[in-house]
């Protein structure tokens, strides 16, 4: 059967059916015709004949290894589910949808239900890969079906919104959700085993970066392992295990008003050539959501390229094309002044497409009330309300101090397993280079002050005491607002690499078939944000830090292990703070990190930001919304105005959004 499968995989198919055919007939020999094993060959055949066209043939033996799971394995079995995928995939393919409909819907919420009871047993790590081996059913076939499908079924735009709701930021809602149940069980031991996996990860963490080829390293792994999977199991108790299959496309209809609007992009990728970015939309009234097709994704790059200067998308010479791919077909269900809740995908997660211009006066955020986030799940919270109380604010950081400063400050805090040695190279302008940034402190003094006067307890740290240590300390602290003026830092993976910091951490990542995928360096190391002296490590002399002082490089990997729930709102006033991988999971960078922390709204950039302008957008926020008693939104946008009407071009204010 193995090596039936070989010779399918290199287009050997009259080999490959010939074992197929005999590992079937030693099969049914030995252990019975109605053997699961058998229904393994059975499959192999389906798939062979759909892949040479023999589509009788190839329904014939998947219905056949269908039934066979169904009465040896089981309705709820993941092999059973795989076959109806099977044959519901072959289905599309003969342009059969509603054939297809039923297997795929079947489908579809065994392999749901199997990953949200998997919540209960598994560590991160066992959770990543386990989704590997269905994600391609959640990202590829239910989408295309969905897409060819509404053409002639409307109503299949349910399917396709809970498909997107259950996958995107899948396995970061799912992480969340255990920590959550943790930390807020007020159980004790639990909460202290938690705290132990934890700092174990981040000595893990610190032999990787130091050195990866530790002896010590397995051994960190075995107890991080064994850990996760106890506190895993401890913590079920404390969480409802639906709680996030309960959200469904009409879940968010109830929470919509009567001049609201949710919008859920997604994907299709119907081959090698082409996919189609569509748009699910949903309104309190709506009998379903709409599926509007959009553009093909090579429509959108040719129309970026024509546009893209310095990194920054601006909208001026082509801002017309923008506009019809992203939202043309869309706007006549809108009415201006609604408010538009919308979750990107693909590209659209690097394109503040709430900015595009809507006329040649006016942006998109000028007519309708913008709301972007990372799924519509969040309008289901969108009701919570928070007193602020307490915020921390860094700005004009001293990027260049000596090793005795540093330590000095260094030793104010008292944090265990803390890790330093990076060296990272960059000449990035603006808010993206080395040197000292005067509006960052002018900016933080005059937020500070503004937070002070109207009672909310705010620390300010600048100059040599804005060190990564400080920022550490915060873990598990009761801070609301976090306020962070500095340089920002993104490399793509293949200019990482070049790097000596980046390329000894490059690790072979198994795949649930144990082969090996690409070599790649995990994007979470590959961005971050920079504190006081910084530049020791950047210029290369990350060896001659003192023992135990941080390097002031903070990557986005060590945010993720911390615990910042309480913090309503994080602004990253800071260079292409929202930029990342790109992922049918979301965004791989700060804003996946400070999501895994616990933060509920984060201000952030997608492009290189001037130092001036900056200060004047972020003092202005905060006066609308502290000051002014504005929502956060209402207060942003206010802001950008005021912005925009001192410097017009996109660049200066367009960059930075606010993500739910």
């Amino acid at each position: 059967n193995s090596l039936g499968a070989f010779y399918f995989h290199i287009g050997e198919y009259g080999k490959a059916e010939n074992c197929y055919l005999e590992a079937l007939s030693i099969r049914e020999s030995i252990l019975g015709s109605d053997h699961p094993d058998c229904a393994n060959s059975l499959s192999g055949l389906g798939t062979l004949y759909t892949t040479i066209g023999n589509y009788v043939k190839a329904e014939k033996y998947f219905l056949k290894a269908l039934n066979i799971r169904k009465s040896t394995l089981g309705v709820n079995h993941s092999d059973y589910a795989i076959s109806l995928n099977n044959l519901g995939t072959l289905y599309i393919t003969l342009i059969d949808y509603n054939s297809a409909y039923l297997p795929l819907m079947q489908s579809f919420n065994i392999q749901k239900s199997l990953f949200l009871s998997s919540l209960n047993y598994t560590t991160e790590q066992d959770r990543n890969l386990y989704w590997k081996t269905m994600q391609s059913k959640f990202d590829e076939t239910y989408p295309i079906f969905a897409y060819k499908y509404h053409f002639s079924k409307p109503s299949i735009s349910t399917f396709a919104y809970d498909n997107e709701l259950f996958r995107k930021g899948l396995l970061l809602s799912s992480s969340n959700i255990i920590r959550q149940s943790i930390l807020e069980s007020n159980d004790s031991i639990l909460i202290e085993q938690w705290n132990e996996l934890v700092g174990t990860k981040q000595v893990i963490m610190n032999l990787e970066e130091k050195d990866p080829t530790s002896t010590n390293l397995a051994h960190y792994k075995n107890q991080a392992d064994s850990l996760e999977k106890i506190v895993t199991k401890s913590s079920a108790i404390f969480r409802e295990t639906k709680q996030q299959q309960s959200i469904t496309w009409d879940s968010i209809q109830q929470y919509l008003t009567l001049d609201e609007v949710a919008i859920e992009y997604f994907i299709a990728p119907l081959n090698e050539d082409s996919t189609m970015y569509c748009a699910l939309l949903l309104r309190h009234d709506s009998q379903y959501p709409e599926l509007i097709p959009l553009c093909e994704e090579k429509e959108i790059v040719n129309c970026l390229s024509q546009n893209r200067t310095n990194d920054i998308y601006t909208f001026d010479t082509n801002s017309k094309t923008i506009f019809n791919l992203i939202w043309d077909k869309i706007l006549p269900q809108i009415h201006e002044g609604e408010t538009i809740y919308f979750s990107p995908a693909g590209l659209l997660h690097q394109i503040a497409i709430e900015n595009i211009p809507y006329d040649q006066t006016h942006t998109m955020s000028d007519v309708y009330t913008m709301v972007r986030l990372s799924s519509t799940r969040e309008i289901v919270k969108k009701d919570k309300s928070i007193k602020h109380h307490t915020a921390t604010i860094y700005g004009g950081i001293f990027y260049d101090v000596d090793k005795t400063s540093l330590l000095a400050e260094s030793r104010n805090y008292d944090i265990e397993d803390m890790f330093a040695y990076r060296s990272i190279s960059t000449t990035y302008p603006n808010r993206g280079s080395v040197l000292y940034l005067p509006g960052t402190k002018k900016e933080a003094e005059s937020i500070y002050s503004l937070l002070n006067s109207n009672n909310i307890t705010s620390t300010l740290y600048t100059a040599s005491k804005a060190n990564e240590e400080s920022f550490k300390s915060l873990n598990g602290k009761h801070r609301n607002i976090l306020h962070i003026g500095t340089h920002g830092f993104y490399w793509e993976d293949s200019t990482a690499r070049k790097q000596d910091y980046f390329s000894q951490r490059i690790q072979l990542q198994m795949l649930g078939d144990n082969q090996l995928q690409k070599p790649s360096i995990d994007p979470l190391t590959r961005c971050g944000l920079l504190f006081a002296g910084s530049n020791i490590a950047l210029s290369g002399h990350s060896n001659d830090l003192p023992e135990g002082v941080q390097d002031g490089i903070l990557t986005a990997k060590e945010i993720s292990l911390m615990d910042l729930r309480d913090a309503d709102l994080v602004v990253l006033s800071a260079c292409e703070t929202a930029k990342g991988d790109i992922t049918s999971e979301g965004i791989f960078g700060l804003q996946r990190a400070f999501k895994m922390a616990g933060v509920q709204t984060i201000i952030m950039s997608l492009w290189k930001v001037n130092d001036q302008a900056t200060q004047m957008l972020m003092t202005e926020f905060y006066t609308n919304w502290i000051s002014k008693n504005q929502s956060k939104r209402e207060a942003f946008k206010n802001a950008q105005n005021t912005v925009r009407a001192k410097f017009e071009e996109p660049e200066y204010w367009a960059g930075f959004i606010l993500l739910d």
